[in-house]
């Protein structure tokens, strides 16, 4: 492996353990997608700036050890390429530096072809463009830059298929299962989405303009604030200081040489005590998990958690 980052400050110092990948929710930018559509199912798509298309974290040396740690431990579990990707690889490594060049001013460009970041007490170097495009695995490399976990999906027989990706902060889903399938099948678990999104999501795909990006929100309630969710049985939890809040800021945008579409997903975790700050999330979480049917519920691991999430709402209607 080619990296080689630098941090003038020891991981787990520049912030509590348990938000290391936290959000400002309070901030403008804070994302909570229940608070403008408690359907768990939906597109739910925004227009997004191009200049926008990664979202700034100051967090990032937790994020990237993150993905260190577990290509260690998980190798081709959490990083998988189809040689047909390569080239539309290559052209992400070049979108993403120079965005990240142009629109970002913690990152700039050193001699030698070195990408550096640098935020406060922080930095962190990698070898720039040229190496990772040279590299067998350029995605791979460019999802070092960012915290966001990167995708692409290519063209195929039954539709766009998932064809590489840096998965590093899955949400219930294991790579070695989605890789090189159609998105019909990579979505099948997700309740009613036959029904209500394929035929949507398939027309999205067909139209997508590169100049045009978008993205959308996601969410559920979790027992951890670790980023790697690979599923499984979720223990039941009655504590509701044991909750946190799992949200990913996802975008889709597409590559105008290769035609391919990058699925960009940035996963946040907050406390759920967190969301005592903002007026009337608390309100619109209870409307959205209590909306759910109980196929939803199952999807979202929530059902071990009801307990715990129950005693919380009913200890905020007395905060």
């Amino acid at each position: 492996m080619t990296f080689n980052g630098n941090s003038s400050e020891p991981f787990g110092q520049a912030a509590s353990i348990l938000r290391r990948f936290a959000q400002d929710l309070t901030s403008p930018d804070g994302c909570l997608p229940f608070v403008r559509e408690p359907d768990i199912v939906h597109m739910g798509l925004n227009r997004l700036s191009s200049t926008q298309w990664i979202p700034r974290c100051e967090q990032l040396s937790h994020y990237l050890h993150n993905k260190l740690r577990v290509r260690r431990e998980w190798g081709e579990r959490v990083y998988a390429q189809l040689p047909a990707s390569l080239p539309a690889q290559r052209e992400l490594v070049a979108s993403l530096a120079g965005h990240l060049r142009r629109d970002h001013r913690e990152y700039f460009c050193a001699a030698g072809d070195v990408l550096r970041w640098s935020r406060a007490n922080n930095a962190l170097s990698w070898p720039g463009a040229a190496a990772a495009i040279s590299g067998g695995e350029p995605l791979w490399h460019a999802s070092q830059w960012v915290a966001d976990d990167l995708c692409i999906l290519l063209p195929g027989r039954h539709g766009y298929e998932l064809a590489a990706a840096s998965l590093c902060a899955p949400s219930y889903w294991r790579l070695e299962e989605k890789i090189g399938r159609p998105l019909d099948q990579i979505h099948r678990p997700v309740p009613g989405f036959q029904q209500k999104l394929s035929p949507q999501l398939a027309r999205f795909f067909d139209h997508l303009l590169p100049e045009y990006p978008v993205w959308r929100g996601n969410w559920s309630v979790v027992n951890s604030p670790d980023l790697l969710q690979r599923g499984g049985n979720t223990a039941e939890c009655t504590e509701p200081g044991a909750l946190f809040l799992r949200v990913e800021r996802q975008s889709l945008r597409r590559l105008p040489e290769t035609g391919a579409v990058v699925f960009t997903i940035r996963v946040m975790i907050n406390p759920l005590a967190d969301l005592l700050a903002v007026a009337g999330a608390v309100a619109a979480l209870r409307v959205a998990v209590q909306g759910m049917s109980p196929q939803e519920s199952r999807y979202k691991s929530l059902a071990p958690l009801r307990p715990a999430l129950d005693a919380f709402f009913l200890s905020c209607e007395h905060v």
